[in-house]
């Protein structure tokens, strides 16, 4: 990979060696951190029920937090439109140094909240309003970061280098995950539950400044700078996406709904599954979430690999496709499963065929649009399909399982969506592999 950088003599000269991985590391880390801080409160759920949502029902209860955990992907389009806008007004870097300091300082809000019983709806509401501010972290970060590494990539290796983005998403999340195994390995249930579930939270903070400084030590990227240099930047960039690009927006849109939906069921709601429907403990369901994490991050760039030879939506087929066959009789043989290998075996499976959709799906959603409204055309529908799909996943599950009974109620509810995405895949995205990513 040969990345480029901002010069005095050379305004589009290459970055090698040490540099180089230091560019790419800052699109990452704050990736990894936002999607750490983001993402515990998926895996303390039961413990964050507890502690602000306490009725009679502790089913009732989950769904209340995860009603909360769904205001944070509400929130994202919030941050998608704002920072949408900052990232291509003031640039990709800027933008990013900002996002990972309100994550981390919303997270420890979270973590330092006096609880129901001691300052009763106050606490509830806090939760909210600091799970909201997540949220718009969020949704400005994703955008950002995308543009900030396919900018810094070459033709050829683009969906390579973009799915990295996802793997700091997913490594977030394992980090997470790993933090719950850890916690429900060393506390007991009584104690995680009472306090120690907030020293993951507690920790954002630490997180904020270090992703800050990492990002603030790189520069800009080259197509960014091109373009605020040639004047050939917009001034209205979210005006000018939704007047130019409004296909673009909408099958950005479409192929997000069942991706949200199987990601955030597949990899963050399957510790709340195993110990919750399937009744078995708690560190089953963190060290399978910990598994399928891995599984999916080595899969992600070995299909950008894919979609860089052969295009993208071939990959996005077979993902989405995959899912729709696939993942009915894998969470059959997960539910009915009698040993701890056969349990590995399913999640690793259903992680390696989602990966073959999101490795292309990412850099292909943000190769549909210009350089010039790239972080906003990109940001906003797929902020806005983050909180109609995304943030509503696991409460519909829970919800769906509840009124019937039927554990195989998620993959029905992840099929169902994943046929829009298949759909949008087929008729609405035309292949990006070829196209100019700084124009």
């Amino acid at each position: 990979m040969e990345l480029k950088a901002q010069t005095p003599n050379n305004p589009v000269g290459p970055v090698k060696g040490t540099k180089k991985n230091k560019y790419l590391m800052a699109g990452i880390i704050g990736n990894v951190m936002e999607w750490f801080d983001y993402g515990i409160y998926g895996y303390f759920a039961v413990a964050i029920s507890v502690n602000f949502f306490p009725t009679n029902d502790p089913m009732v209860s989950l769904i209340l937090s995860f009603m909360v955990f769904g205001l944070g992907f509400v929130a994202r389009p919030i941050g998608g439109f704002l920072f949408g806008h900052f990232g291509d007004k003031i640039g990709r870097k800027n933008t990013l140094s900002l996002t990972v300091i309100l994550m981390g300082v919303s997270t420890f809000i979270m973590g330092a909240l006096p609880t129901y019983a001691q300052i009763g709806i106050a606490a509830p509401i806090i939760l909210a309003i600091a799970r909201m501010l997540q949220g718009i972290s969020a949704g400005g970060e994703w955008g950002s970061a995308v543009s900030f590494l396919g900018e810094y990539s070459k033709p050829n290796n683009r969906a390579f280098i973009v799915s990295f983005s996802q793997v700091g998403s997913a490594l977030g999340l394992l980090l997470g995950s790993l933090t719950g195994l850890l916690f429900s390995n060393i506390f007991s249930t009584e104690v995680l539950n009472d306090w120690g579930w907030r020293i993951a939270f507690l920790f954002g903070i630490v997180i904020a400044f270090f992703g800050y400084f990492m990002r603030k030590g790189v520069e800009e990227t080259p197509v960014f700078q091109e373009a605020k240099e040639s004047k050939s930047f917009s001034e209205k960039p979210l005006r000018d996406a939704f007047k130019h690009h409004r296909t673009g927006m909408v099958t950005c849109f479409l192929l997000m709904s069942g991706a949200f939906v199987t990601y955030w069921l597949i990899l963050s709601f399957m510790p709340t599954y195993i110990s919750q429907f399937l009744k078995l403990p708690m560190n089953v369901g963190f060290s399978l979430t910990a598994i399928t994490l891995v599984a999916y991050m080595i899969a992600l760039p070995i299909a950008g690999f894919l979609a860089d030879r052969f295009g993208r939506k071939p990959l996005m087929i077979a993902g989405s496709g995959g899912i729709l066959l696939f993942s009915y009789p894998l969470f059959s043989l997960l539910a009915n499963a009698e040993s701890y290998g056969t349990m590995v075996v399913v999640v690793c499976l259903l992680a390696i065929i989602f990966a073959l959709f999101q490795g292309p799906n990412t850099v292909a959603m943000s190769e549909i649009f210009p350089a010039k409204v790239r972080v906003s055309g990109f940001s906003v529908p797929y902020q806005l399909a983050s909180a109609v799909f995304a943030g509503t996943a696991m409460m519909a599950a829970t919800w769906l399982i509840n009124k019937t009974g039927n554990v195989m109620a998620v993959p029905i509810y992840m099929c169902i969506t994943m046929v829009i995405t298949l759909l949008a895949t087929i008729f609405l995205y035309k292949e990006t592999k070829n196209v100019q990513f700084d124009k």
